[in-house]
């Protein structure tokens, strides 16, 4: 006796399937094969392969499942049975079908193919029952809508599978509300801190700009000191330096100071001078400064050529605007506005009669008529000077059409 271990036989892994001539052959009668074959049609035709077990799990889904009932308990009775399965494992089979299909007619066209197997009708079934293709009608039998406890019971079902439904969908709705709700606020958080990073990045850009244009006046100041640090040079300066670039001119220097009245006072051409110069370091022109400080256009301009003194709220809303200190233009302000109208009839006077000196006097260091480098402002220009500056920056886009035709009509007023 050979003691050699022994192979296992192999195990057909493929589902048994029971074809149709075997399921005619065991059947008692042809009625009862298609009967059989209509109930397997049915799994077959809205479940595919596999249609048994995914009746099973149906079953257990919708609280249909009993104790005992397996696939090969289906199997069998679709396979086994000569007058085919059991009025309940049809009815059982009908209700796990999809929603979607015509249950009412299904269960029919069942029980006609049952009365006609087994030659009676199921056994507490009150329905309507539908003639089998090529079959004669059905004797005996009533006219009669589902009894009221089998509807009941099929409501039952079917609102407790809607209120399961019904909460998984509010579940899954719920949750989707809640990441919709995180992921707007992570957009917007994400949002405020790009606009925030972008304020800053074009904040320190112009900072940038306006520190480069100042390193070149700076520079270019320094040279000029330099020439007129030698008396022999002070007439006429040695190197005439071009204009810098237009696009590392951030801050123009020189064309707000230029529009100060030479006939005010001293003390409201240093407060003008003040403010030009913070303007030109913004880089503000007049007409955006009187719309950033809610101030007339016109009060503006005149504020900064030094005809006026501002008040006390425009004095405010100037410093904020052209970021200042307050208390320098607090007292600026209170020195200009200290000036009496004496003093402004005096030195409109002085500015109309002061003369540049024709001749030259002592010697070229001596000499401040043909080289007043000491001046804190430029000396005084005729109307037409103010006019041809007024054009200038017209042309320049700083103020507007109507900006302009005022402030000319009012110069031309002083003639």
């Amino acid at each position: 006796m050979s003691t050699g271990h022994r192979p296992e036989p192999r195990r057909n892994t493929r589902p048994y399937v029971v074809d149709e001539a075997t399921i005619r052959e065991r059947s008692g009668n042809p009625d009862a094969a298609e009967y059989i074959l209509y109930v397997r049609s049915l799994i077959h035709d809205y479940y595919g392969i596999g249609g048994q077990t995914r009746i099973i799990e149906v079953a257990g889904q919708r609280g249909l499942a009993y104790p005992g009932l397996t696939r090969q308990k289906v199997s069998e009775q679709l396979s086994r049975y000569r007058l085919g399965p059991t009025w309940e494992m049809a009815e059982l089979i009908i209700d796990c079908l999809p929603d979607s299909c015509d249950s009412a007619s299904i269960r029919a066209v069942a029980a006609g193919w049952y009365e006609c197997a087994r030659g009676q009708r199921p056994r507490g079934y009150n329905g309507p029952v539908s003639r089998p293709p090529g079959k004669p009608g059905q004797r005996n039998v009533p006219e009669s809508e589902p009894a009221v406890p089998v509807l009941q019971r099929k409501i039952a079902r079917l609102q407790e599978r809607l209120k399961t439904e019904t909460t998984r969908y509010l579940d899954n709705l719920r949750a989707s509300e809640n990441s919709r709700h995180q992921e707007t606020r992570r957009a917007n958080q994400l949002e405020a801190q790009f606009h925030q990073t972008r304020d800053e990045l074009l904040r320190v850009r112009t900072v940038a700009a306006e520190v480069a244009t100042i390193r070149e006046e700076y520079a270019r100041q320094c040279v000029a000191l330099e020439l007129v640090a030698a008396p022999a040079l002070r007439g006429t300066p040695i190197i005439d330096l071009p204009e810098p670039p237009a696009a590392r001119r951030r801050i123009r220097f020189g064309h707000l100071v230029a529009t100060i009245d030479p006939q005010a006072p001293p003390a409201r051409r240093a407060l003008a001078r003040y403010l030009c110069v913070y303007a030109e370091f913004a880089g503000i022109s007049p007409t955006e400064l009187a719309s950033r400080a809610d101030i007339a256009a016109t009060v503006t301009m005149d504020i900064l050529a030094g005809r006026l003194v501002p008040t006390t709220p425009h004095a405010a809303r100037l410093a904020a605007v052209l970021d200042c200190e307050p208390d320098t233009l607090r007292h600026l302000a209170a020195a200009a506005s200290s000036a009496t109208a004496l003093d402004e009839c005096f030195w409109r006077i002085a500015g109309s009669a002061a003369t540049p000196s024709s001749e030259v006097v002592g010697s070229d260091p001596d000499n401040r008529s043909p080289n007043p480098h000491t001046a804190p402002t430029s000396q005084p220009s005729p109307i037409a000077e103010r006019l041809r500056q007024l054009a200038t920056i017209y042309r320049d886009g700083l103020i507007s059409d109507s900006e302009y035709a005022e402030q000319r009509e009012r110069i031309l007023g002083e003639l």
